[in-house]
């Protein structure tokens, strides 16, 4: 099932070692699965599969028990955006998770890792493709230590606001939607325990970007 291979694929890494490990502090993706627990199967949709390989020679297996998956780094500037295909997205991830359905959309997941400071981001990182192959949705659910490159970047190429609410400790970014009404939304709150010995997890970051008229 999606979560099962979707955190076989960066949980293992986590404690394993590589670009991930400084996300592997105790209870780090415990945190993350939590906060992100999505259906296995969408508004009627394929169940969730696992693409393996490059563009063009693609298969479409199950992740094998106890494989270590190899999650790159990527800049976040270079994945929050909607020039893309389908066949960069295989082309970037070792791993994709496919089948994800939304409505005359479909999605393609990957674990997403951008570096090992206080203001990057680890979690999990969905593009939505529509009937014209572009990506129409992107969505991002994960946790960081400092959420201020990721609103600098929304504010200043996507033109978030700030909407303002009634919860103190919760911070709110809005894009106005296009002509189908929806709006892209970031939602940032602190993490339910704050701690010193995990800088890395302060904030759990939960982003909807549609795609701009």
């Amino acid at each position: 099932m999606v979560r099962t291979v979707l955190y076989s694929a960066i949980g293992l890494v986590a404690a394993a070692g590589g670009p991930a490990a400084y996300f592997a502090a105790p209870g780090y993706w415990e945190s993350v699965k939590e906060e992100w627990t999505p259906s296995d199967t969408v508004s009627g949709g394929a169940p969730v599969q696992e693409v393996t390989g490059k563009s063009g020679n693609a298969e479409v297996t199950p992740l094998p028990t106890g494989e270590l998956a190899d999650i790159p780094i990527h800049d976040i500037t270079q994945v929050l955006r909607f020039d893309i295909d389908t066949a960069w997205v295989l082309n970037q991830w070792p791993r994709v998770s496919t089948g994800l359905a939304y409505l005359r959309l479909h999605g393609y997941r990957v674990p997403l890792v951008t570096g090992t400071t206080t203001s990057d981001l680890a979690g999990a990182l969905t593009y939505y493709f529509n009937p014209g192959q572009q990506v129409q949705r992107i969505t991002f659910q994960g946790l960081t230590g400092d959420p201020s490159i990721l609103v600098s970047l929304l504010t200043t190429r996507y033109r978030f606001t700030r909407r303002w609410t009634n919860h103190p400790g919760l911070f709110v970014y809005e894009a106005v939607g296009p002509s189908n009404g929806r709006k892209s939304v970031l939602t940032i709150r602190p993490a339910h325990v704050v701690s010193a010995e995990a800088p890395h997890q302060r904030f759990h970051v939960d982003l909807v970007m549609e795609r701009p008229s």
